[in-house]
């Protein structure tokens, strides 16, 4: 999913013709990430009406800054996940409190047809594990399977080393392997 540190032709084009007032300009941007933002947003607060307060946040913070994005810092997508991450943090921290994830299928991590077919009740059982995760391993988790951010991409969007995004993805996998063994149900 993410771009690397330059964006293509078209991308530039679109962020300029923004830049110079173009509104048809910006709702091609935001059809372009729209699902994606919104998608965040909902794994992180739980909330379908709040997402899509949040994803506007997002897209009028978007709007407002678009002339501080610099593709030589970061991948376009890796700039609005950071905005969005951002925001869910902020709306968090007003909630005082954290809001599990939302109970919805996660992606079977089986590689091949011919491998176990996962019941509702152990997509149950995962959704639970991953929703129990505190929040520091959630979300890079997030980021990573289910958005399909690098490791690199989650240090820009979280603003931590390296190593603690290995550290919590490497202690979240160990986190529900435990969990989920514990319930006779393997996945990692």
């Amino acid at each position: 999913m993410g771009e690397g540190m330059l964006l293509d032709e078209t991308m530039e084009e679109t962020i300029k013709k923004i830049i110079s007032g173009d509104e048809e300009a910006f709702s091609v941007l935001v059809d372009m990430y729209k699902n994606r933002v919104f998608s965040l947003a909902y794994r992180m607060i739980s909330s379908q009406e709040e997402s899509e307060d949040l994803s506007q946040e997002v897209f009028l913070k978007v709007y407002n800054n678009l002339r501080l994005y610099d593709p030589k810092k970061a991948g376009f997508s890796t700039w609005i996940y950071r905005i969005t991450y951002n925001q869910c943090v902020d709306y968090l921290r007003r909630k005082r409190n954290t809001i599990p994830l939302e109970e919805k299928i996660l992606p079977v991590f089986a590689e091949t047809p011919e491998e176990k077919v996962i019941t509702r009740e152990e997509i149950k059982n995962l959704n639970n594990a991953v929703n129990d995760l505190p929040e520091d391993y959630r979300i890079p988790l997030v980021l990573y399977h289910f958005h399909g951010l690098t490791y690199k991409e989650i240090c820009q969007v979280m603003d931590v080393p390296m190593s603690i995004v290995k550290n919590r993805l490497f202690r979240a996998r160990k986190m529900l392997k435990e969990t989920l063994i514990g319930g006779g149900f393997y996945v990692m």
